[in-house]
């Protein structure tokens, strides 16, 4: 997909990395079977990072399923990926916050 069409008419975007109003959720259901993955991997007896980093990348797939969220900058409302590649759009209560995805690695609070 290499663009979205949010209910305000405005134009979001999906044409390379990094962008700071896309996300992925995963579920609760799915966030453990990614830990033991990453652990799974991890135990391998192997000096080779790049390897075991490009073969959780491969494998993630076959464990759960990450789902693209877009957050519009002109109004605020998320877009949801749904299970067939369809988008669900919610409107926030609050429209103040529009970076709610735009996050740098360290900012942590």
């Amino acid at each position: 997909m290499s663009r979205i069409k949010c209910k305000c008419g405005n134009i979001l975007h999906d044409n390379g990395d990094n962008i700071s109003y896309k996300g992925r959720i995963i579920s609760d259901k799915e966030y453990f079977p990614l830990l033991d993955l990453a652990d799974e991997i991890i135990e391998r007896e192997s000096d080779d990072r790049e390897k075991l980093s490009m073969e959780f990348r491969r494998n993630i797939g076959g464990y759960i399923r990450l789902k693209d969220v877009f957050q519009c900058y002109e109004c605020g409302r998320l877009a949801v990926e749904g299970e067939f590649g369809e988008f669900f759009f919610f409107t926030p209560e609050n429209h103040n916050e529009i970076n709610l995805l735009d996050f740098e690695p360290g900012d942590r609070k």
